[in-house]
């Protein structure tokens, strides 16, 4: 799981256009429903849906749609570190490109501030070298992934203080 294969550009998903691309999307949000209250019934389904859909859309794409969905549903019902961990493992397992890397980021500091601050230092490293990452990327992505950084990880303190200071200087919140 390197940070270099997790950043490189994977294949192109397909569009909504592509009726199979669809009709696995509408499934895979359905199937969400159960990572809520029942996570081992929701897993068993990610691997009934990659099973149907194994032949009909690109493997690349599939998989890597499967593990980011496991991972975005595990921390926002903010299951346990194990299995945030394991799906954050699974999903860097993927070529995700700068946006969702970010994104990803982003997610896991925010359920390690909420339920794991031991995950916390990972999670601002992951941050700091998406920030790394950025500076090669045009103005405009630049621009947009810094605004969902500063909405996402500094606006969502509970006391209100701004987180930024911490996140730059890559020390623990205190």
């Amino acid at each position: 799981m390197g940070l270099s294969r997790a950043l490189a550009h994977g294949a192109k998903d397909p569009t909504l256009h592509d009726e199979n691309w669809r009709f696995f999307t509408l499934d895979k949000e359905a199937n969400s429903a159960y990572a809520k209250k029942d996570w081992r019934h929701y897993r068993q389904r990610l691997r009934r849906l990659e099973r149907k859909y194994s032949d009909r859309i690109p493997r690349a794409s599939l998989q890597r749609a499967l593990a980011e969905n496991a991972f975005f549903c595990a921390t926002h019902w903010k299951k346990s570190p194990r299995i945030v961990r394991r799906a954050l493992r699974h999903l860097l397992d993927h070529s995700l490109g700068l946006s969702r890397y970010t994104f990803a980021a982003a997610e896991y500091w925010k359920w390690a501030s909420a339920v794991s601050p031991v995950d916390l230092l990972e999670a601002e490293q992951m941050i700091a070298q998406a920030r790394d990452a950025m500076r090669a990327a045009d103005p405009l992505t630049q621009g947009n992934l810094n605004r969902m950084l500063e909405s996402e990880v500094y606006g969502h303190r509970p006391d209100g203080k701004s987180r930024r200071s911490n996140i730059d200087r890559g020390t623990p919140e205190t």
